[in-house]
């Protein structure tokens, strides 16, 4: 098969993120959503259910805005448009991590508002770095593995968390391969299509995702090999972090790469964040997720006075040989908008171009949003992209 024909199925999950879960719903298997992305998803697996990601809708919001200020966030807004208009009503469940002041207040309003049986909040440390944040949070799992067992009537033995354990590691192992072929070679894979591939994996199968992922990079690394044979060259392309919750419009990517730029690294949610260091497969298993969860990068939802999510985002421009950062923040996203002044501050205290751009899911400018994005790259690219 192709890489486009593979791609393009990663496309289609993205296109249609609901349907092999209404597929496996209709067989009788459990369906239990989840916002964000630090929902312990193998948890899920391990207790027989289908883990699916509500990762927001670019459709008009109109039912939320009776239960939602209109100065929360769209992604959170349009979630919730898809619960009241009976959109996510094949969900037996949803999981919502609190992170923010806005999530801390959802799990109550889904509860009064949308037909989901099961709601349950899952409570993070917000200091990540202090020694109670670890005995909390195996208590937090230890709690949510027995509702997720009395939910679906499967006990969660450590055989089946080892596997489901073991699967989730497979993926994310493969989609940093997948992403370091993005990053040295553009030209065979872009930003877009890259990532359209790790957000497919928050609405496929797993099993799934891994054979079809193991088949592209396949595809992908034959193609590299002939390049490098033939002396053929990627593309100049100015290397760009991206910083913020959701790469979001999805035409973004596109737009920085008309531009002249490639994505090689971020700390999105929809992107390196759920990538994440893999768990342990020996052990106390519930205390593997619970330091998987402790060792994700920084984000602006928690605090880590160990390692500052600006002295991380300088550290990853400077790793990645990337030449400037964009901020890219959803309208309203509180801990983005508060931590953006430190992080700016950071950024140019080491001399790193960056550029802010404020989005939302429903109507984004993309005119303005190309025009800063060309004069940004330009500035920082020079030559390298004539």
């Amino acid at each position: 098969m192709a890489i486009e024909n593979y791609l393009s199925r990663f496309a289609a999950a993205v296109a249609f993120p609901y349907e092999e879960a209404q597929r496996r719903k209709a067989q009788g298997q459990k369906i239990i959503g989840w916002l964000l992305t630090d929902v312990p998803e193998e948890l899920i697996h391990a207790a027989g259910a289908f883990p699916v990601g509500v990762l927001g809708s670019n459709k008009n919001i109109r039912l939320a805005d009776t239960h939602l200020q209109v100065w929360v966030c769209s992604l959170m807004r349009s979630s919730l448009e898809m619960g009241l208009n009976g959109e996510l009503d094949f969900l037996d469940g949803i999981l919502i991590p609190q992170t923010c002041d806005t999530t801390r207040a959802m799990v109550g309003i889904w509860r009064k508002t949308c037909k989901i049986p099961y709601i349950e909040n899952f409570m993070l440390p917000k200091q990540v770095n202090r020694p109670s944040a670890r005995e909390y949070l195996i208590g937090e799992l230890t709690r949510l593995k027995t509702e997720l067992e009395q939910e679906t009537g499967v006990v969660i033995t450590d055989e089946r968390l080892r596997a489901s354990i073991r699967l989730f590691n497979e993926n994310r192992q493969l989609l940093r391969r997948m992403f370091e072929i993005h990053v040295s070679h553009p030209g065979v894979i872009s930003s877009r299509e890259a990532y359209t591939v790790i957000k497919a994996a928050m609405t496929m199968d797993k099993a799934e995702h891994n054979k079809l992922l193991r088949a592209l990079i396949r595809e992908l690394e034959l193609k590299v090999s002939a390049l490098v044979k033939h002396a053929d060259q990627p593309n100049s392309k100015v290397r760009l972090i991206i910083s913020g919750e959701v790469w979001e419009p999805s035409e973004i990517m596109d737009l920085i790469e008309e531009a002249g730029g490639v994505v090689v690294g971020d700390d999105l949610l929809t992107g390196a964040r759920y990538l994440g260091p893999d768990a342990a497969e020996d052990g106390n298993l519930l205390e593997a997720l619970a330091d998987r969860q402790l060792k994700k990068i920084p984000f602006g939802g928690f605090d880590n006075q160990d390692y500052e999510r600006r002295r991380f985002l300088i550290d990853l421009v400077r790793q990645s040989k990337a030449m400037g950062l964009i901020f890219l923040h959803l309208k309203f996203c509180e801990p983005e908008n508060y931590d953006y002044n430190d992080m700016r501050e950071g950024l140019n205290s080491a001399g790193i171009p960056n550029l802010r751009l404020e989005t939302e899911f429903t109507n984004p400018s993309l005119g303005q949003i190309r025009t800063r994005l060309e004069a940004f790259i330009e500035m920082i690219g020079g030559d390298l992209i004539e």
